[in-house]
Formats: C-alpha cells, structure tokens, sequence
C-alpha cells in the first residue's frame, strides 16, 4: 500500500472486519430484531462515514450522539433512519426535519419545536421517548408525569413516536440492577403502548446486554463497543465472534545513541542506564496517544516490544530499540493491532492508564489520517471532495 503522501502516523480501518462484527451481532440477536448501529463519535474513532455506510447497506439503521453528526452522515449520502440519542434544543427542530432525523425527546419545549418545524414544511417529526430507569442521566421515569407527556406528544400535529429506549448503567456487571431496569422500562412501555400504539419501536440493549440479556432484545439493540471488535468488560459473556478493525501505526522518524546518563524528553523523566538506541515516533498525545502511556507504554517495532522511555509528547514519542536488530528510519511501528506474532489492543492500552477501550479509541484525533480497507482496495476519503482515492488494491 502506497502512503508516501500521507502523514506517516495513520490509523487502518479494516471495513470488512466491521462488516463481520455486525453480522455476528446480528446472528446473536437473531433475524427478528433489527440492529442500530451506534456511529457516535466518529465510529468510536473509526471514521463515521464509512463505517456507517457499511451498515447502512447491512440494512442497520444508525445512532449518533448529537445532531451535527447525524448532519455530518446525511450529507456524506447515508439515508438509513438516523437516531440522536442526546439532547437536541428547540432551536435546532428545523435542522432535525430538514434532514430526515429522529430525535430523543424528553421535554414538551423540544417537542413542540418539532412539530411546529415539521408542520410547516408539511412533513413527519419522528421521535423516540426516552425513559430514565436509572442511568440518572436524561429522561422520564416512568409514571404519571411521563403518561401527561406521552398524552402531549400524540396530540401533537405532525409528530409521530416512533420509539422508546432506555439504557443500562451496569448490564456488564450488575444482573440484579439491570433487570430493574428493564422492569421499570417494561412498565413504561405498558403507558406507551396504550397511549401511542402498539408501532413504537422498542430499543435497551446496549453491548453488554445483547450478549448477557436475551430478554432485553425486543424490536431493535443498539450495538456500540462491540462493532468495534471490543467488549465492555471482562465479565460480558463472549457469544459474538468479534475483531478490532483498526489499527494505529507510524513510521520511525529519527535513530540516535544515547550515552549512559543521558536524559530523554520533558521532565528528564528517564535516564539511560546503559548505550540505548532511542527512537523517535511522529505521534503523541495530540493524536489520541495517551500522555499516561509515559515510561510504560510498549509499540510493535519487527514484530518485537519495544518500550516508551520519557514522556510522550504532543506530536512526538521515544522508544527504546536497542534490542530490535536492524532497526532503520522509516519501519513501521504497530501502537495498536498485530505485528509478528504479537498484538496490542485498545484494551491493553486502556489497562495501563486506567480507562477503557471506548475512550483509547475515540481519542485518535482527526489529525490521524484513516486508511480504509473494503473488498481487498486501501482508498482514503478526500477531505475536499468526499471522494473516495484508492491507494492499492491487494
């Protein structure tokens, strides 16, 4: 693959590989529930547009955060439903039934807004209730004063609810509390269906709870982490065969001996015990590569470890080589995914600084140029046109 004109720190996106993690939560859940893939953050870091895309033609229909994302995938030629699942204020209802979105609605000023922006376009405001079962973050628990909302919404002109959701606190971990959530969503779904029909379409099952949570499928899941080729945590029962699309690379820019004594980086946080061959990586903090990664992180260098020494810096990152025969400027070094025979994963970094796969992942800057693979052809995505410029095929 020809990356002489990219940056040479790059992320790889095996599109093929994210096609095969939604056809294994598809074969979980089972052909009557419909899978919305959650695209929210650039794809967890992965390009949004792309990996939405490839949904999109699986016949997923997709879930974004905030509304300039689902504007973002309207506009790159996605037309599956598109849900945002955060709050969308009143002032942004034109925008919501301009591009065909589904919004959450939990407040009578949103909804209101919808309907009045949808009525005089003389189109639909679809929107999805969202029920507060104990997240404690946005929605209505249910009972009376939710009934008085979901009787406000059906006589509402021009607005159609067209689902309901909640979401798990702790369905990686915690049984007990997750099946009071689901009771009291349950409940909630009793007034709805009573109120608004029996059409709503009924969403909770997040990553943990597609694989541990059968009963919580109903009409749709919301698979996230788990697209990604990653689960929430260690005790999430692994029924999907799931793996990583993207890896996280760059080039060794710059080989230099230091002597015995010699400090490396900001701080002089390391001192060279003995003749070391430091290398230096064009990538840093900047990028999404964890400053906390500091003296005890590792990349892939020839298919060997090779560990951080001192800090990692805003575009820069120092590596000990001394033991890797040969090394030379410009090999490639792995950060994240397989080189050889050995691997680091978002998980393993997320270990070393205490957090989790979802947050290394989504920290890849956009600075980071993605490299998409589908069908056997490398291509980017031109930033000016939207098109689409393949760079080999293998």
């Amino acid at each position: 693959m020809d990356k002489r004109h990219l940056r040479p720190a790059w992320a790889e996106i095996d599109l093929d590989i994210f096609e095969g993690n939604l056809r294994a939560v598809q074969k979980v859940v089972g052909p009557r529930t419909r899978v919305m893939a959650v695209v929210k953050a650039n794809a967890y870091g992965h390009g949004a547009t792309e990996c939405a895309l490839v949904a999109e033609q699986m016949g997923c229909s997709l879930a974004v955060a905030v509304l300039s994302e689902a504007v973002s995938l309207r506009k790159a030629g996605a037309k599956a439903p598109i849900l945002v699942l955060g709050y969308t204020p009143p002032e942004q209802a034109d925008i919501v039934v301009e591009n065909d979105i589904e919004a959450t609605v939990f407040s009578s000023d949103v909804a209101r807004a919808l309907s009045a922006a949808a009525a005089r376009r003389g189109k639909w405001a679809r929107v999805h209730v969202k029920i507060e079962t104990g997240m404690g973050r946005l929605g209505l628990a249910p009972g009376p004063a939710l009934e008085t909302f979901v009787r406000h919404l059906v006589a509402l002109p021009n607005l159609r609810v067209a689902g309901a959701f909640t979401h798990f606190a702790a369905a990686d971990g915690d049984r007990q509390y997750t099946e009071q959530q689901f009771r009291l969503f349950s409940e909630a779904l009793s007034t709805l269906e009573r109120l608004a029909g029996k059409e709503v379409t009924r969403h909770a099952a997040n990553s943990a709870a597609i694989m541990d949570f059968p009963e919580t499928h109903l009409d749709m899941v919301r698979p996230g982490i788990v697209i990604y080729g990653y689960y929430p945590s260690s005790s999430v029962t692994r029924r999907a065969d799931v793996h990583p699309p993207l890896a996280l690379k760059c080039r060794i820019a710059h080989l230099r001996a230091a002597q015995p004594g010699e400090t490396i980086g900001y701080g002089r946080t390391y001192r060279a015990e003995s003749h070391t061959v430091v290398a230096t990586l064009p990538i840093g903090y900047a990028d999404g590569y964890r400053r906390a990664l500091t003296n005890q992180g590792y990349v892939l260098v020839r298919g060997k470890r090779a560990p951080i020494i001192g800090r990692v810096c805003m575009d820069q990152t120092m590596i000990d080589v001394t033991g890797i025969p040969g090394v030379a400027v410009g090999d490639e070094v792995v950060l994240i995914g397989t080189q050889g025979e050995d691997t680091i994963s978002a998980d393993d970094l997320a270990a070393l600084v205490g957090t989790i796969s979802h947050e290394i992942l989504t920290g890849i800057s956009t600075r980071v140029p993605r490299i998409y693979k589908r069908g056997g052809t490398w291509y980017v995505r031109d930033e000016a046109t939207g098109e689409k410029v393949a760079l080999a095929t293998e």
